[in-house]
């Protein structure tokens, strides 16, 4: 079991590492993405890696509409 953090948002300690299909606000999904998600307020925090791969999304997302 991987080890839980504080929450930034609620102050739990149920901050963990979670790979998941992440649906974003604006209706952007990626698939399988890495981050930190509290299972106490569903509150995500993204690192630099995650961050990187939803601007790819978005990118590749621009490029299918424009085509």
């Amino acid at each position: 079991m991987s080890k839980s953090y504080p929450c930034p948002e609620c102050g739990a300690q149920k901050m963990a590492l979670t790979v998941e299909n992440c649906t974003l606000e604006d209706g952007l999904v990626v698939k399988r993405l890495q981050h930190l998600k509290c299972k106490a307020c569903d509150s995500r925090f993204f690192d630099d890696d995650a961050m990187h791969r939803i601007q790819d999304e978005r990118t590749k997302r621009a490029v299918a509409h424009t085509a």
